[in-house]
């Protein structure tokens, strides 16, 4: 076997530093914030999706300065100190072009302490290499097993002239276990900042527990409105969907979002209660955004009653409150540590509430068509009917069209075992979720 070769090294934080400083040191401008994000992804799968397999390192360094009352901003991948110099120098220039501004609204303790986050960064997952991850798969592509392990390490660095140092080095990991083939796949995944946190054995177990075993498929499908229990995978990929088209400052910015005129009043059912958390150990924690601001929890949903979106500066002005430390974008805003709090039935209650309906293990390709009422389309995958308070036949793939807000708004209960899921990039940000039961559900068929 050749050997397996070292991970690409990304820069030390203590050189990352040393360069904004000097770049700083440098800057005319009244005020100036760099930002320095180093990053190294990698992927490996078997089985058919061999072609999932990915390596890649990312660079963004940016610069944003404030000249005579005017602010302008410039991206570039350069990081020498003349790169950090010339990013000033563009992003002063379109200052220039740029309308005066009032000073910026910052979040609340935005230069404050950071809370110490342990357990952000695990050496033996900085170490991970495409050979490496081939090996750990071996443990878990057991029989017909279909697996996909990821990984990432980031490291990222904020300096302002203002006196503002923020800096952070973390990984994260990422699995997914597909027991089977076709109908009647157990499915199972899961995200945490370090290779331990996967827990193998229990990704394994799960994905087992969730597999036909008789491989007993039947043709009859879902005749009209029945129960539905979504695995923490699918409950995770609908939250996500539900992120991106109601709670990120764009959402509001652009389009017409259904919680624009609801603050402060129930859009959800009771059980339903969402929190943005990056400082929650059990989710994927990072301690800052992108400004630098510390983070700390944001209630967005509360039993039912919608409480607030991600507030950037301008949507901050606009509702005529305080930004909130969820910028991703120097125009954006969004949550990026979902928790869907956990209820306090058990599983095994809500799948005996579900007698004569069907569980979804996952949901691929979720698609919103119409923002202003969350309409989506999805297929639901690894799919069962639920016999006798148990996990029953297997069906084939299910196309799904729904309402997500009325999907919600109905009869709801939420599990109390969650489970971490990866949020975009996998590295910065995560959804933490227990399974849903929804009372009624219509729209499910048969995929074509």
């Amino acid at each position: 076997m050749p050997p397996i070769s070292a991970p690409p090294q990304l820069p030390p934080i203590h050189e990352m530093l040393s360069r904004l400083e000097r770049a700083l040191a440098s800057s005319p401008a009244d005020a100036t914030e760099l930002i320095w994000v180093e990053a190294r992804r990698g992927q490996e799968s078997n089985g058919k999706r061999r072609r999932d397999s990915y390596e890649l390192q990312e660079r963004m360094v940016l610069a944003r300065v404030r000249e005579s009352g005017r602010c302008g901003t410039h991206r570039t991948s350069g990081c020498e100190v003349s790169d950090l110099e010339g990013a000033i120098r563009q992003a002063m220039a379109q200052a220039r072009l740029s309308p005066p501004s009032p000073p910026p609204l910052l979040p609340e303790g935005a230069e404050g302490a950071l809370a110490p986050l342990p357990g952000l960064y695990d050496p033996e997952l900085a170490r991970m290499t495409p050979g490496r991850a081939r090996e750990l798969m071996q443990r878990l592509a057991e029989g017909d097993n279909t697996v996909r392990l990821g990984w990432a390490e980031g490291r990222v660095a904020v300096a302002g002239s203002r006196g503002l140092r923020r800096s952070a080095e973390v990984t994260s990991a990422w699995a997914s276990v597909t027991a089977g083939k076709g109908p009647g796949a157990g499915i199972a995944s899961v995200a945490s900042r370090s290779l331990a946190g996967l827990g193998p054995a229990n990704l394994l177990a799960r994905a087992r527990e969730r597999q036909s075993q008789d491989g007993n498929v039947s043709t009859e499908g879902p005749g009209g409105p029945v129960p539905v229990v979504l695995s923490q995978e699918a409950a995770a990929a609908l939250l996500e969907m539900l992120n991106r088209r109601a709670f990120t400052s764009t959402s509001f910015h652009h389009g017409s979002p259904f919680l624009r005129d609801a603050l402060g009043t129930p859009v959800f059912h009771a059980a339903i209660s969402l929190r943005d958390d990056a400082t929650d150990p059990r989710g994927i924690p990072f301690p800052f955004d992108l400004l630098g601001s510390a983070k700390r929890p944001l209630d967005l949903i509360e039993r039912g009653v919608f409480l607030t979106p991600a507030l950037d500066e301008r949507l901050a002005i606009d509702l005529g409150r305080r930004p909130t430390p969820h910028l991703v974008a120097p125009d954006e805003a969004a949550p990026s540590h979902l928790f869907l709090l956990p209820g306090e039935r058990p599983d095994a209650e809500l799948l005996r509430n579900a007698e004569g309906g069907v569980w979804i293990g996952a949901l691929d390709a979720v698609q919103g068509h119409d923002p202003g009422s969350l309409r989506f389309r999805a297929l639901a995958q690894g799919v069962r009917k639920i016999e006798g308070g148990a996990l029953g036949a297997a069906l084939p793939d299910l196309l799904w069209e729904g309402d997500l807000r009325a999907l919600l708004s109905g009869g709801v209960a939420v599990g109390s075992e969650p489970v971490t899921l990866p949020l975009g990039d996998g590295l910065f940000g995560g959804i933490t979720a227990p399974i849903v039961f929804l009372e009624q559900v219509h729209g499910l068929r048969q995929a074509t």
